[in-house]
């Protein structure tokens, strides 16, 4: 064995002068909020998870999404150039928009939150309805999430990584041009990045091309004929690797800034504008803040806890960083205590 690359045992001086030099980014952010009391039965009671209605959400997320695949693809074969290629591009938003939602579902199962007392049925339940069809596999993307939450802040927070490695905090918000400008030159990158990240293999590929020949083309071949049947499934397949991609990217730069606080409650983003709610944060993924609180509170819960704490505790409402149009950058606040 060679013994020349065999660097000789730290003393424990050497251990302290490590330590005393370790950058001070690599102890987690203190959460830097503290609940009144008189709310703490109001939280607990917000954990109670539904899983008849989150099941519920996914199905209607999948439904609506391959009804517009069909309807997109019966268009392209019906209509003129001119008309099919706008319906095509609105119904590629649409369902991107709809497996959007279905990824935040997957995001729900990495905390138990489709139903924590049967994790077992959570975790089935989650890969059936939300990770079958967008290729999450759940296990691998718990891992990654859970150390955002565990490490926030440090170099082993994946989404502090991605924020460094694409500059996520200089995304332009001047214009929506500009901004659309940030995303496009970043977008290749932070797909590559994020897939490495929450490992997606071929079988999880395969899940995605399976849906969209099982649930896509099939059923829109038999209603409409077999060419629209082949549109419905590629058009399934743009959303899912092409359109998804993007609005994944802005959600998760909407979601933090870390360059100018310590405390995880300064450097959370609350998004809850139209465009956020109803297109980039399905299923009050937008509510971020309360989220990375109380991880433990389901998505159909987010929202009432947000709108209790900003009418009952004036630190919250004072501090805390909201978003209320897609262009606007919050204000940035002293981290506290």
């Amino acid at each position: 064995m060679n013994t020349d690359s065999i660097s000789p045992a730290p003393s424990a001086a050497d251990g302290r002068d490590e330590a005393a030099a370790r950058p001070a980014a690599e102890k987690p952010y203190r959460k830097g909020y503290r609940l009144p009391p008189e709310l703490r039965d109001d939280i607990a009671a917000a954990h109670r998870t539904r899983p008849a209605l989150t099941v519920a959400c996914a199905l209607t997320d999948a439904v609506t999404a391959l009804a517009a695949a069909a309807v997109c693809a019966w268009l392209l074969t019906a209509s003129h150039l001119l008309l099919s290629v706008p319906a095509a591009l609105v119904g590629c938003l649409f369902i991107a928009r709809q497996l959007r939602a279905l990824e935040n579902l997957t995001h729900e199962a990495s905390h138990y939150n489709w139903a924590r007392h049967h994790r077992g049925w959570n975790d089935v339940l989650g890969w059936l309805f939300s990770g079958l069809p967008t290729g999450g596999r759940l296990s691998a993307y718990r891992e990654s999430h859970l150390r955002h939450h565990g490490r926030f802040g440090t170099s082993q927070d994946p989404d502090r990584r991605r924020y460094a490695e694409l500059d996520l905090e200089a995304l332009r918000r001047t214009s929506l041009r500009a901004f659309a400008s940030s995303v496009a030159v970043r977008i290749t990158r932070y797909q590559i990045g994020w897939l490495r990240e929450v490992k997606t293999d071929l079988l999880a590929t395969a899940g995605v091309l399976l849906w969209s020949v099982v649930c896509a083309a099939l059923p829109t071949g038999l209603l409409a004929g077999p060419g629209a049947g082949v549109l419905a499934g590629v058009l399934w397949l743009v959303s899912a690797f092409v359109v998804l991609p993007v609005l994944r990217l802005v959600a998760e730069s909407d979601e933090h800034i870390y360059s100018d606080c310590d405390t995880v409650f300064d450097a959370t983003i609350t998004n809850v504008g139209l465009v956020q709610r109803v297109l980039i944060h399905p299923h009050a993924d937008g509510y971020h803040t309360v989220h990375h609180l109380w991880p433990g509170i389901p998505h159909h819960s987010l929202r009432r806890v947000h709108t209790t704490l900003m009418a009952q505790d004036p630190d919250y409402a004072r501090r805390i960083r909201m978003r209320q149009r897609l262009l606007e950058t919050p204000r940035a606040v002293s981290s506290s205590s």
